[in-house]
């Protein structure tokens, strides 16, 4: 497997995750993971039962890494090779058509309602997709978006790990912890997101100031780090910092604090970026929390609207206010949609079928031969279908 980069994301948390399942059939697997920078920030990946390598990369045009890619393959000689990231793809493309090793293609994690033919991951798209054996996405949308062969494109959903909400800290203590003095009963809304254009921590803002302005007993949290916090923060009155609206920062203890909370919020800024599949939205279901988020891209493959939570348009501060209020105020439609949303992550989202589907990918793509005319099955049903 080759990544792009290590840093916290959604994608590179789906990988790890999918790795360490894996990793736990050991006569079976034998991975070795390759990141193309040294930055990384997901430090249990030196506990997995793999082989890691950080190559250090030396710019976006940094082509000794072919021949460093090069030498690894050689070496560890794969009978798969499986990319994470769109520059990882373009510099492997050589390799595996030379090679001829099997090559799944998983760098499509987003979906942008619309894909301008300069974009750079549409280009690479271009360059990479036809020396694919498969082309993976962990949503429809996104095999939609960025016009992807239909025979040999699947979409394999998000998988989450149960077991990460088990054994956690007392509530209690958990809102003792985070808001001292200020810890009461008030109603919790939180968005865990990094701080960059692509998250519309902008309307979440306004949205959390203007309720708090309405002295309605709310709390707003804001989980994640990123280019844009302290622009973001500087935007909170200071009548309402740390008293209503609290800035977390990155946390390892994302669980915990999910327990705690009444919604979980994602809004997207649709004019940058699409949704594939948010790890925070399934998290937020995994924890029996009902869900508000921007429609659009894979988030409507996740939100049933008005079931397991409610989907509003961009940047639509009423909308979003309105179905805090509604939620707050009827706190058994609130419980109904959590546990529907629970039911939706384990019949569709759970760690264990997206390991079963990856399976069942590698070992279709290795019992076929790459050729121009080649066809997938239509075998992979739910979790794993030919988009149309």
């Amino acid at each position: 497997m080759v990544v792009d980069t290590l840093i916290k994301g959604g994608l590179e948390r789906r990988m790890l995750e999918l790795i360490k399942a894996l990793s736990k059939d050991t006569l079976q697997y034998d991975i070795y993971l390759i990141s193309l920078t040294n930055k990384v920030e997901y430090d249990y990946v030196y506990d997995l039962p793999i082989k890691f390598e950080a190559l250090e990369r030396k710019g976006k045009k940094d082509f000794s890494l072919l021949g460093k890619l090069w030498q690894r393959v050689t070496s560890f000689n794969p009978d798969i090779i499986h990319s994470w990231g769109s520059m990882a793809s373009v510099f492997l493309a050589p390799i595996v058509k030379f090679k001829k090793i099997r090559f799944v293609n998983g760098y499509i994690g987003q979906a942008p309602l619309k894909v301008s033919l300069n974009d750079p991951f549409y280009i690479r798209g271009l360059f990479t997709f036809p020396i694919s054996d498969a082309i993976v996405s962990n949503s429809l949308a996104g095999l939609s978006a960025y016009r992807t062969p239909v025979k040999k494109s699947f979409c394999i959903y998000n998988g989450i790990d149960f077991e990460r909400f088990q054994n956690l800290n007392e509530p209690s203590e958990v809102k003792e912890d985070l808001f001292g003095s200020n810890y009461d009963k008030s109603f919790l809304v939180a968005m865990v997101a990094a701080f960059e254009e692509r998250k519309d921590y902008h309307t979440f803002i306004r949205v959390a100031i203007k309720i708090c302005k309405q002295n309605l007993q709310t709390k707003f949290l804001l989980v994640g780090g990123g280019e844009n916090l302290e622009a973001i923060k500087a935007l909170v009155p200071k009548e309402f910092l740390n008293k209503n609206i609290y800035f977390l920062g990155k946390r390892s203890d994302i669980e915990s604090i999910l327990q705690i909370i009444d919604i979980g919020v994602l809004l997207t800024n649709s004019t940058k970026h699409g949704e594939g599949v948010s790890n925070s939205i399934i998290e937020y279901m995994a924890s029996s929390k009902p869900v508000i988020a921007t429609l659009g891209g894979g988030t409507n493959e996740v939100v049933e609207n008005g079931k397991n939570g409610f989907l509003v348009d961009y940047a639509a501060e009423e909308q979003i206010i309105d179905k805090i209020k509604y939620l707050l105020a009827n706190k058994t439609v609130s419980h109904e949609m959590g546990r529907a949303g629970y039911q939706t992550v384990r019949n569709k989202f759970s760690i264990e079928t997206m390991r079963d589907n990856y399976i069942r990918l590698y070992n279709e793509t290795l019992s076929n031969k790459r050729n121009k005319h080649h066809s997938y099955s239509s075998q992979f049903e739910l979790q794993v279908s030919s988009h149309s």
